[in-house]
């Protein structure tokens, strides 16, 4: 794997800083090894492969307290050995949708990219023919907090070939939200799990529990569950990428495909994403 930096450089323009810290990095190498193998192995068995980005930003990353500038998860995407055929960037804020075209069209001005300002959450919000139905697309879903709704997830999944790499913000979050997120009065898990009863789960949870539960495991439990209702595999929590800050676990990454061929993908991006990892695979 020859392009294999996650750093950029001053340039500018409009940076990332929500939600960014010292981890971020691990997230982003996952991301880049997975699509990595997916690339590798998937060119030339499809009609196409095409990247969806739900939350695009504006393409590069500043890390609060240090010099460091990351590349974001489209610039990863656009820097593959094997690009996919198709990319496609949602981001809702205008100012750094505008930052990210910018980079694209400097960097990647050949790539085939269509660019959507809006909030993917929104019911009127579409993609319409921007993905082919005969293309494998990876969807990446990076949302600063557990905002993604699972009727968004469901809209994209219908009648599509498309796995989903799915960032959950297991302790950053929902952990430290408990007693809000379970007041019957607050929507936000609803909307995620779209459910209306996943409380009487997490009563069931903390009963069958010996130590202390956790609702950002429990988070990301049911998620898989709603996953493998659509026909997804079974994902379970230890199969989930753990992130950390200095702290521990703060995020959790997982794929949902409908292949086992992604299974192993995955197992192959969460070896080599280890910082004593070599990631030379040539």
């Amino acid at each position: 794997m020859k392009n294999e930096t996650l750093y950029g450089e001053q340039d500018g323009l409009e940076m990332n800083e929500e939600g960014v810290g010292l981890w971020t990095a691990e997230k982003y190498r996952q991301l880049q090894l997975y699509a990595h193998f997916f690339t590798t192995g998937m060119k030339g068995k499809w009609g196409s492969l095409a990247y969806l980005d739900l939350y695009a930003g504006s393409g590069q990353s500043r890390i609060p307290g240090t010099n460091e500038i990351l590349l974001g998860s489209p610039l990863i995407a656009l820097s593959l050995d094997i690009q996919f055929d198709q990319y496609v960037f949602c981001e809702k804020n205008l100012e750094k949708l505008s930052a990210l075209k910018e980079r694209v069209v400097k960097r990647f001005p050949q790539a085939n990219v269509r660019f959507i300002q809006g909030d993917c959450d929104d019911p009127s919000f579409q993609i319409g023919d921007s993905i082919p139905k005969r293309a494998l697309t990876l969807c990446f879903v990076d949302p600063y907090s557990i905002d993604i709704h699972f009727a968004t997830i469901c809209s994209l999944a219908k009648d599509r070939r498309i796995d989903f790499l799915c960032l959950l913000a297991s302790r950053m979050d929902a952990g430290r939200n408990l007693q809000n997120y379970t007041n019957e009065e607050c929507k936000k898990v609803d909307l995620l799990l779209g459910s209306e009863t996943w409380r009487a789960d997490w009563e069931k949870y903390k009963s069958g529990l010996a130590r202390e539960p956790n609702f950002g495991d429990f988070i990301c439990i049911e998620f898989g569950r709603r996953m493998e209702n659509l026909g997804y595999l079974p994902t379970e929590l230890y199969e989930m990428r753990p992130i950390r800050n200095e702290k521990g676990v703060i995020y959790h990454l997982a794929i949902f495909s409908r292949h086992k061929q992604a299974k192993h993908y995955w197992k192959q991006a969460s070896t080599y994403s280890q910082p004593q990892r070599n990631l030379s695979f040539d």
